[in-house]
């Protein structure tokens, strides 16, 4: 099992944001370390969102992305996205060299032999602490992969999953998942339906939903997004309004 090609070959952008949240140690240790999370949105917010960053962590548009979630929710919503990574990610620099990224990412980005499963514990519980009740998780690239993991366990909390642009997200990768899915792919990822498709048959309470961006590219919502072109600005509006409508959804039928 390998990423979407245009993973492993389309550079990071020199976009520019302002962040508007705030890094903070989070109170629970992973595997005895302490660790960082990225927290934006409003504080009085009981509703929660995990974020999984791409394969290039952190960058402006990524920032931007879980930001413009946060407002665009009007409010609704507390977001937090670990850092994943312990370490810069190399991942601009090994484009093209797929062998040495696949290589990383296995010792640096694995669900459970990097700790990013109790990482997202972690994060959740920071979140509750803050006054969240339900949470919902959405992950870019290959971050997707990873929410769906983290939606995946038997003591999942997740009221849905998904994410923009997917990478490792497949009829087998979502079999377990637990909760619905909402999937926004490019004109660079397989068809992404059957994945969709694949899952209805849980009968969730509310239905997985799909949507194909065919004028954007692989990255667009992460690392590899220029959101000073206003194509892509529109179109990254118009997929966060989505999720944010998605998991006001999901949340309003289960309270």
């Amino acid at each position: 099992m390998t990423f979407v090609e245009a993973c492993c070959n389309t550079p990071p952008t020199n976009a520019e944001w302002v962040n508007k949240g705030v890094d903070k140690v989070l109170p629970t240790k992973v595997n005895d370390e302490e660790r960082l999370t990225y927290r934006t949105g409003p504080k009085d917010s009981k509703r929660g969102i995990i974020g999984v960053y791409d394969i290039f962590g952190f960058h402006p548009t990524t920032y931007q992305f879980f930001d413009r979630l946060a407002l665009l929710a009007n409010g609704e919503f507390q977001v937090s996205v670990p850092h994943m990574f312990k370490e810069p990610s190399p991942a601009a620099q090994l484009m093209g060299n797929l062998p040495a990224l696949m290589e990383w990412i296995s010792k640096h980005g694995d669900y459970k032999n990097s700790h990013l499963d109790a990482l997202i514990r972690a994060a959740v519980e920071d979140l509750r602490a803050d006054g969240c009740t339900s949470f919902s998780i959405i992950g870019q690239c290959w971050g997707t992969w990873i929410a769906v993991q983290a939606a995946s366990e038997e003591d999942s909390l997740f009221l849905a999953a998904g994410g923009p642009h997917p990478s490792r997200t497949t009829v087998e990768t979502v079999k377990d998942v637990r909760c619905p899915l909402i999937i926004v792919a490019t004109k660079d990822e397989p068809d992404m339906i059957p994945v969709v498709e694949s899952v209805k048959h849980k009968n969730f309470a509310v239905e997985s939903v799909h949507k194909r961006f065919e004028n954007m590219h692989h990255g667009w919502c992460g690392g590899r997004g220029d959101w000073t072109d206003s194509e892509q600005f529109k179109a990254g509006l118009e997929a966060i309004n989505l999720f944010a409508e998605y998991f006001a959804k999901v949340v309003e039928v289960s309270e």
